[in-house]
């Protein structure tokens, strides 16, 4: 056998989504992978993966495997098991989920399979579902400033409403972030650089802020340095969660560009 001889290397290959876990005495987040939602293949074997971070960003403080799966199977995590495991009752973590087949590389560009997130809590300060995210590296070439942003355009400042902004890092390094948020006939406010570590995540909160010409519609950017992913929670006057929403959605539905 001629070891010098390079191997035959797949096209596309499997790679992993990540998303923010919370559990708290009133909230928990359930963890559900199915491979039927994104892929049709039953003749082979589907497997997944789920860790979790704290303050080192290359060694995880939890993780579990599926095992082999069929089309049809259901790979099910409660943040219970992982509060208890750990020894915690609160969890505000990054987490990173890697699905693959081993017998089947990606056949589409898509090449990350997502779990789903189910955010629920007993005085409704957590509620909502989401396909766990994307992780996009920098692009081989584009022409860009120092910044990433994200824009979400449909927020409302008032008494009865505000809104948290979530963050979450995917990268080793740690990465500044700020919050801006825009107002009408073009006010605009902005928070001060906060951190957020590499693997982690983190919250920010209209109600903990002032903002001055800023109250009805606004808009909310968050500017990073890396290109953190971000979704945000509208609240009503009492804090309770009544929408929760990616500012992307389109991305959860990579194109197939062969078309």
């Amino acid at each position: 056998m001629d070891r010098t001889a390079p191997l035959n290397k797949p096209d596309r290959e499997w790679v992993p989504t990540c998303f923010l876990l919370v559990h708290s005495p009133v909230a928990k987040s359930t963890i559900r992978y199915s491979p039927m939602h994104i892929q049709r293949a039953a003749d082979v074997s589907y497997h997944s993966r789920v860790s979790i971070y704290g303050r080192s960003p290359v060694e995880p403080i939890w993780t579990r495997e599926s095992g082999a799966m069929h089309l049809d199977d259901i790979f099910a995590i409660d943040s219970t098991e992982i509060a208890s495991d750990l020894g915690v009752d609160t969890l505000f973590h990054y987490g990173e989920a890697f699905q693959w087949s081993p017998e089947m590389p990606p056949p589409t560009p898509n090449i990350a399979m997502p779990l789903h997130l189910h955010y629920t809590s007993s005085d409704g300060s957590m509620y909502g579902h989401l396909a766990s995210f994307f992780i996009f590296g920098a692009p081989r070439s584009v022409e860009r400033g120092d910044f990433y942003y994200e824009s979400f355009p449909c927020a409302r400042i008032d008494k009865d409403h505000d809104f948290s902004a979530y963050i979450i890092n995917p990268f080793l390094r740690a990465s500044m972030y700020q919050v801006s948020v825009v107002g009408e006939r073009g006010v605009l406010w902005t928070s001060e650089e906060m951190s957020i570590r590499g693997k982690g995540a983190a919250e920010w909160r209209a109600s903990e802020s002032t903002f001055e010409g800023c109250e009805g519609p606004v808009g909310v950017i968050v500017k990073s340095r890396l290109k953190t992913t971000s979704f945000f929670a509208t609240r009503n006057g009492q804090g309770k969660m009544i929408g929760l929403d990616h500012g992307h959605p389109f991305l959860a539905h990579v194109m197939d560009h062969r078309r």
